[in-house]
């Protein structure tokens, strides 16, 4: 008679894995060895893994060369902004030295000359005459240089020129001629004693020579008085 609350299983439903036959035991030692052997499979597969993770660091080589390509680039730039910085400077020096600027010289070289010349030829010291002429003969040139002198004043009187303004109206440098149009004020003294101030403008003809601008000629083109 069973005890009440107490389950009894059978003889047959109580056995264990010791009362299991021997070829039931080695069954399940071999499916245990078959399993490790699986599992032992997995590193295995992490080598696959490893050499994967290998294989695409080395097929890198094109990162590794963009670095190199970057370089090469900005080499290539900063050569092509040398060869621009030298063309534009090679620029400016030939922009200041073409026929424009050796015009724009000898404009400035006749204007000066001229301004020169005409102070000379509006000034007569009486009391040096002879020095006088000679100034006015090394100033000019042609027939001017031979008709000047008539110019003296016939009463004695000494001028002093000063030229008030100065400019070129035609310029052929290849010619070597021009044509400067000039105000001039003439402070003229008699006896010792200071007349009017006259005020004139005169156009004159220069001729580049050998030893530099002359007058060939000169011509009054007013007079007024102070």
């Amino acid at each position: 008679m069973a005890t009440p609350g107490k389950l009894t299983l059978p003889p047959d439903e109580t056995s264990s894995v010791d009362d299991l036959p021997p070829d039931t035991e080695s069954s399940l030692v071999a499916d245990s060895a078959t399993d490790t052997t699986s599992s032992d499979l997995l590193p295995d597969a992490e080598s696959s893994r490893v050499v994967d993770s290998a294989t695409d660091t080395t097929a890198s080589p094109t990162t590794a060369k963009s670095p190199r390509r970057w370089t090469w680039a900005a080499g290539i730039a900063l050569t092509a902004a040398a060869a621009f910085a030298a063309w534009s400077a090679w620029s400016w020096h030939a922009a200041a030295t073409a026929p424009a600027s050796a015009g724009g010289a000898t404009r400035d070289e006749a204007v000066t000359a001229g301004r020169t010349l005409i102070t000379t030829v509006t000034t007569f010291d009486p009391q040096h005459r002879d020095q006088t002429l000679t100034h006015w003969q090394s100033a000019t040139t042609g027939s001017l240089q031979s008709t000047l002198p008539s110019n003296v004043p016939p009463d004695g009187s000494a001028t002093t020129g000063h030229v008030l303004d100065a400019g070129l109206s035609d310029l052929d440098a290849d010619a070597g001629t021009a044509k400067l149009l000039a105000s001039v004020e003439i402070t003229v003294t008699k006896d010792g004693t200071a007349q009017p101030i006259r005020r004139t403008r005169l156009a004159a003809t220069m001729t580049r020579t050998a030893s530099g601008w002359k007058l060939s000629s000169l011509e009054q083109l007013g007079v007024a008085g102070s």
